[in-house]
């Protein structure tokens, strides 16, 4: 068994991954170790790993291990945990290695790390696996919860060609060999994209923002603006910086309608803020860490691109902590 599975990821996925994915956002915007954020994090995982896998599906376990030593600073707190949930399969395991280049302190040259760690394979149908132990448990690592998943697990579906990955309760990749599994999905869950990735995903599927760019002048005057507001805003990127961030764009009348279509459907609110003869005025609001403002400065100066329209810039208010109590889930 992994021998095949170990042929299949270098035939198909070399170094587990793809230019043909969805990474969704889980946690955000809650608060570590929040009850709000752990249960928004199982409701999502769980939705999307039902989105791409049935229950009779059959599917590979691929389990990278660097060690089931207790390491409670690293949320490590259970690490026989999964092996519990597993004790009814056959699991397979290889001593595998990952390379490392350095500068050698003495000499100055380059050299290599050998890192070692051991990866377990199991095969079942997916109702015999648990998988929603399996997602939970992950999601409660670095959170201060137990019981917690600490290895890395990645599902894997080669009828489907799909590898289904929870990093942590951060985000969730799916990584396939064509674009028909995905557009669906990313149609139905845009809201979860991550920011981040929006642009690449976009790109990839020939989706959304497909072939909108900046020129390098017009990225290096956003950030220069950018940098600039952060520095009036006077607010701690190193400390908690959760904002109410508002976007304003000016676009104009034809294409307002499907501009605040498509923006609805990412992680936005939306909202109109008047028009005149020419242009409407679209405000995009999301509360966020104001550290990844770059992020969004890009997604919307794209989207005002996309639509013959104008960015005009964006305000920021700090989050309080009554605040995160009452935002709404998606």
């Amino acid at each position: 068994m992994k021998e095949h599975v170990l042929q299949y990821i270098e035939s198909n996925f070399p170094d587990l991954s793809s230019d043909l994915y969805l990474r969704f956002e889980l946690g955000d915007p809650y608060g570590n170790g929040t009850d709000e954020r752990i249960n928004q994090v199982v409701t999502r995982v769980n939705t999307l790993f039902e989105e791409f896998f049935k229950l009779d599906d059959s599917v590979y376990l691929y389990i990278k291990d660097w060690g089931e030593s207790e390491d409670v600073m690293f949320g490590n707190t259970t690490p026989a945990y999964l092996y519990e949930l597993l004790s009814h399969q056959k699991i397979e395991e290889k001593t595998m290695y990952d390379i490392e280049e350095d500068v050698d302190e003495v000499t100055g040259k380059p050299i290599e790390i050998r890192n070692e760690y051991n990866v377990k394979f199991v095969c079942s149908e997916v109702r015999s696996v648990g998988y929603k132990e399996i997602l939970e448990g992950i999601g409660n690592y670095e959170q201060g919860r137990d019981p917690s998943i600490g290895q890395s697990v990645y599902f894997i579906n080669m009828e489907k060609n799909l590898i289904f990955h929870m990093y942590d309760d951060r985000g969730c990749d799916v990584f396939s060999l064509t674009k028909e599994p995905l557009l669906p999905i990313y149609e139905t869950y845009s809201k979860w994209i991550l920011d981040y990735n929006r642009v690449e995903i976009d790109n990839a599927l020939e989706v959304g923002l497909f072939n909108i760019h900046e020129t390098a002048a017009e990225t290096a005057k956003r950030l220069k603006i950018n940098n600039l507001k952060v520095e009036e805003t006077k607010i701690n990127l190193y400390e908690n910086n959760t904002c109410h961030i508002t976007h304003s764009l000016a676009i104009p009348n034809g294409y307002a309608e499907e501009c605040i279509h498509e923006l609805s459907g990412t992680g936005f609110t939306i909202a109109g803020g008047g028009s005149d003869n020419a242009c409407t005025t679209i405000q995009a609001m999301k509360t966020e860490a104001l550290a990844l403002i770059d992020y969004q400065t890009e997604l919307m100066s794209l989207y005002a691109k996309k639509y013959k329209g104008e960015y005009h810039g964006w305000s920021a208010k700090r989050a309080t902590s009554q605040d995160a109590l009452s935002i709404k889930k998606e």
